[in-house]
């Protein structure tokens, strides 16, 4: 099978799959119910990317699963957390173009019947390998890593071309798709009325999103915040950074590099990404009371459905801000959908 790549963005490989441009939406009815003194508030639809039941995955995966093709790649692997929506997209859309899929995910296996994505894998007929911690292993993501190499190297020894994406597609490459989304966005806002947005939120689990839109808004100058939700608490470590801090500002410096900017343009540092960590809950994957509250308020007031384990978080912390009056009615800010819609169906 040959295949047609487009090299007009960041002259790498890239296949276009995923519904552009998501739709840019205003919240009116929301804005009612949250109050006279409200800003005004947009939403970007990356639930409606297509891939699977859409999210922000397909646009990393745009350039991820072109890399993987153009390298010759026959397998694709990739890791997660048992729901994780990212495993599952790949696994949707990995098919499209001749790919086999493994997922590593978290286990062991649940013993209840499937639910959520994993629901969805049973009927994609995902290739699923469960790792669980062995001895020496602290993180889960230690486990994920070893379980990838260990299938990559069985998958060599029988002849195939294993290619691997890390959690969440969040890797410089993949992270360009939101590079390019804010330039996405911002042709939406000029062609509306919308106005100038004064912080843009969404939640950050594994960092590709927030670098890329971090890059994206660097490089189209855009001055409005980027506003991260954390989704998965970790107290600060030794030096009193946050480890998910640091691997955030990481991947944004490999991003600005991967994006062919100057090392004067790329510079960030910690004071450029700002991250928010009290609004995480227990722990990953697990609700909180508001995040059921930003899930209810928003389909009942516009008919659109969040997450509990990302979107929902992030939208409360932005119920949150206003509510403390950190904005103006005659602000507008930017709420970014990245999807998940199937976590609602799932134990949380």
């Amino acid at each position: 099978m040959s295949f047609q790549f487009d090299y007009s963005s960041f002259n790498r490989p890239r296949i276009r799959f995923a519904a552009l441009p998501t739709p840019l939406q205003p919240l009116h009815r929301f804005r009612e119910a949250m109050g006279s003194d409200a800003p005004h508030i947009l939403i970007k639809r990356d639930d409606m990317t297509g891939a699977a039941l859409g999210g922000n995955k397909a646009r990393k995966l745009e350039f991820l699963l072109a890399e993987a093709i153009s390298t010759g790649a026959d397998t694709v692997l990739t890791c997660g957390a048992a729901q994780s929506n990212h495993a599952l997209q790949t696994a949707a859309v990995a098919g499209r173009y001749g790919l086999k899929v493994v997922c590593v995910l978290d286990g062991p296996e649940p013993a209840k019947p499937p639910s959520g994505n994993m629901l969805l894998h049973r009927i994609i007929g995902t290739r699923i390998v469960w790792c669980t911690l062995q001895e020496g292993e602290t993180r889960k993501e230690q486990a994920r890593r070893r379980t990838l190499t260990e299938e990559a190297d069985a998958i060599r020894s029988q002849g195939g071309s294993p290619f691997v994406i890390p959690t969440g597609g969040s890797t410089a490459v993949g992270s360009l798709g939101y590079v390019l989304a804010v330039e996405e966005v911002l042709l939406q806002l000029r062609e509306s009325e919308f106005g100038e947005i004064s912080a843009v939120y969404f939640p950050s689990g594994s960092g590709g999103t927030q670098a890329g839109l971090q890059v994206g808004a660097r490089r189209s100058a855009w001055t409005a915040r980027m506003a991260g939700v954390d989704v998965d608490y970790i107290a600060p470590d030794s030096s009193g950074i946050r480890p998910y801090h640091r691997a955030v500002l990481n991947l944004t410096r490999e991003t600005a590099q991967a994006a062919g900017m100057s090392n004067a343009d790329g510079g960030f540092d910690y004071e450029d990404i700002e991250l928010w960590s009290e609004y995480a809950g227990a722990a990953y994957g697990v609700s909180t009371p508001g995040g059921e509250e930003a899930i209810h308020l928003l389909a009942s007031t516009e008919g659109i459905f969040l997450d509990p384990v990302y979107s929902g978080k992030a939208f409360a912390a932005m119920i949150d801000h206003i509510r403390q009056g950190a904005f103006s009615k005659n602000e507008t800010l930017l709420f970014w959908h990245t999807g998940g819609v199937a976590g609602l169906f799932a134990p949380h």
